[in-house]
């Protein structure tokens, strides 16, 4: 499996919009990004998907330093129309 199946299958959640959103990004943003910021993706994706969710959506204000511009880049993810 290479990295990119890898990452897509762990973006895989138990909440259907982040699905859609984590992988939009790993399709979209993940392979524009410094190998510092893939780290800290791969770190973020083992989050909870309650935590994860708080933090895109701001009910969570207090985002861990190390992902904060990954979430700034969640945020302004415009998931592509599903079938």
């Amino acid at each position: 499996m290479n990295e990119h199946s890898r990452l897509r299958w762990r973006c895989r959640r138990g909440i259907r919009e982040m699905d859609i959103l984590l992988q939009d990004f790993l399709q979209s943003v993940y392979p524009e990004l410094p190998v510092s910021e893939r780290s800290a993706f791969e770190r973020l994706i083992e989050e909870t998907d309650l935590d994860l969710l708080d933090w895109i959506t701001g009910r969570q204000p207090a985002v861990p330093t190390e992902y904060e511009p990954l979430i700034r880049r969640l945020r302004q993810i415009q998931p592509a129309p599903q079938s």
